[in-house]
């Protein structure tokens, strides 16, 4: 058995080889060029294994080497910085260290998702982008608008009635035309959001994972199918309580000397699903009275951030017994909720190839 260590990156390649014994066998740097990395994995017959770190370019290294029968482990960044710290740091010393920690099993794994869904997610995620980027717009156009008093708006940044409103502003020329490329901007965003929304409907609202989802209150087609779509195999999580934990809807603990402590807002997880749990909670909170309730009374013993995640934290956990279990939502923390609003629902759900 070999072990190669990848230290990739956009431009570059170094690879180091390493036997069971742990002494290197080859070494190379090379551009990122296919026919090189073919070239140099072919040189031995003889069972291959490699790691390479999660960082942006590994979709197509992963896909060449499963392609020539190599198996691929792929690293998690933040963990493996913590174990393999040196000194020294090149290139050439990370591609050993990787091997090394590879031959040992000591590589903390990534979840690789299946190439299947990988477009699909990634396209919901450029979603987020546009959304964030004509929220941003939006808040600019406020802020612009609000340094010559004018705070209550006839018509939002994306509907077309707010060039006419803009024409009729007591404001300088240059600000209007800076108004108004935002404008432009903004129209051009959200027609590009609604093009990819409708695109999400047609193609996962059908499956039987976001139909399950939707039976939860809050969760609609979007939000149904960035948690299906960034969740993938329900089953790589032991329990309730990972899943939580890696939609970051759990604090962090810091137990040392006898003193303990929570740390909230860690950066370890999925931000993807707790935006959408996050999202889901809100709408859950204002359409379903029992929830609305709920997170009331958690409201008044702590702040409405905490009730919003702990709601968020809930609906994590249900979402997780209703794909395990294959069951669509029945209560809420016990309780029968009366849906005040009708979620759209597919009649036939359909299969996609990986299972979703």
């Amino acid at each position: 058995m070999l072990y190669s260590g990848v230290d990739l990156h956009r431009r570059l390649i170094v690879i180091c080889t390493v036997n069971e014994s742990g002494s290197i066998v080859a070494r190379k740097s090379m551009k990122t060029q296919p026919d090189l990395v073919t070239a140099y994995f072919r040189q031995w017959p003889d069972q291959h294994r490699a790691v390479v770190e999660c960082t942006t370019g590994w979709y197509w290294f992963s896909d060449l080497l499963r392609s020539l029968g190599v198996d691929v482990v792929l690293a998690h960044a933040k963990y493996l910085k913590a174990i393999s710290y040196a000194k020294v740091k090149t290139d050439a010393v990370d591609a050993l260290t990787l091997a090394q920690l590879l031959r040992m099993g000591y590589i903390p794994e990534a979840h690789q998702l299946p190439p299947e869904y990988r477009a699909m997610r990634d396209l919901l995620r450029q979603r987020m982008v546009m959304e964030h980027k004509r929220t941003n717009i939006i808040q600019r156009v406020t802020s612009i608008l609000a340094q010559f008093n004018i705070t209550v708006l006839p018509f939002s940044p994306y509907q077309a009635g707010f060039a006419d409103f803009l024409s009729q502003c007591p404001i300088p020329e240059e600000y209007r035309m800076t108004l108004m490329l935002y404008h432009h901007q903004c129209l051009q965003v959200t027609e590009h959001r609604k093009q990819l929304e409708k695109y999400f409907k047609a193609q996962l609202r059908p499956t039987p994972a976001v139909q399950l989802l939707m039976s939860l209150p809050g969760i609609g087609d979007i939000t149904g199918s960035i948690i299906a779509m960034e969740t993938g195999d329900i089953h790589r999580f032991a329990d309730a309580k990972h899943y939580c934990s890696y939609c970051r809807l759990v604090p962090g603990a810091k137990d040392s000397g006898g003193k303990h402590s929570h740390r909230s807002g860690s950066k370890d997880g999925n931000q993807y699903l707790k935006y959408a749990f996050t999202e889901s909670a809100i709408k859950a909170m204002r359409f379903y009275p029992q929830i609305k309730h709920f997170a009331g009374r958690l409201e008044r013993r702590a702040t409405k951030a905490i009730a919003r995640t702990v709601v968020a934290k809930e609906l994590a956990k249900i979402s997780y017994y209703v794909l395990s279990r294959q069951q669509e939502f029945k209560t809420f923390k016990g309780i029968e909720i009366n849906k005040l609003r009708n979620w759209p629902r597919a009649r036939k759900p359909v299969c996609l190839t990986g299972g979703l």
